[in-house]
């Protein structure tokens, strides 16, 4: 398999069902990601906004990305926070999960308290970022439950680990 450089490919396999019929699926391949759950001291949520090519749209999304080869997720999410927001905070593990059924990728959720900015985002030459902070109550309510955050899963992850659902 052959990773795009963007660290995505779709493979076609066949499966044998457990009624013996073989059939194909399309399976998304991707290296691990992380994202990260960023909280400044006054409990602001740190996120950046951007267009998403799949949904077509731009979206809130709770700062990360790819695990580079020979990197830790913690490492990744920690690298990308400052890269994408200018952030830095104390970074820990929320959970893990799955991408989705039709994807072999597995995403680590993590919170960072006590984040502050350090310098300016650094973006990658494809993002063009918008960073912004809410309150939790305008995260939960006004982004979470809307179904305008690209990150859900590690989002209720994050929360639940902060005790704050």
């Amino acid at each position: 398999m052959i990773f795009s450089k963007f660290g995505r490919a779709v493979d076609r396999v066949r499966f044998e069902l457990p009624d013996g019929r073989k059939e194909e699926f399309y399976l998304k391949r991707e290296r691990p990601a992380g994202a990260v759950l960023a909280l400044t001291p006054d409990r602001r949520v740190v996120l950046a906004r951007q267009y998403r090519p799949g949904p077509a749209r731009v979206l809130y999304e709770l700062p990360g990305g790819y695990v580079e080869p020979g990197e830790r997720a913690v490492e990744a999410v920690t690298r990308e926070l400052l890269e994408e927001t200018g952030y830095s905070g104390e970074v820990r593990p929320a959970g893990a999960y799955w991408h989705d059924a039709y994807s072999d990728v597995q995403k680590y959720a993590f919170v960072a308290t006590d984040c502050v900015r350090v310098g300016a985002p650094t973006p990658e030459r494809t993002e063009f970022i918008d960073v912004v902070t809410l309150t939790l109550e305008e995260f939960r309510t006004g982004v979470l439950r809307k179904g305008e955050l690209t990150d859900a899963a590690a989002a209720y992850l994050a929360l639940e680990r902060l005790e704050l659902l």
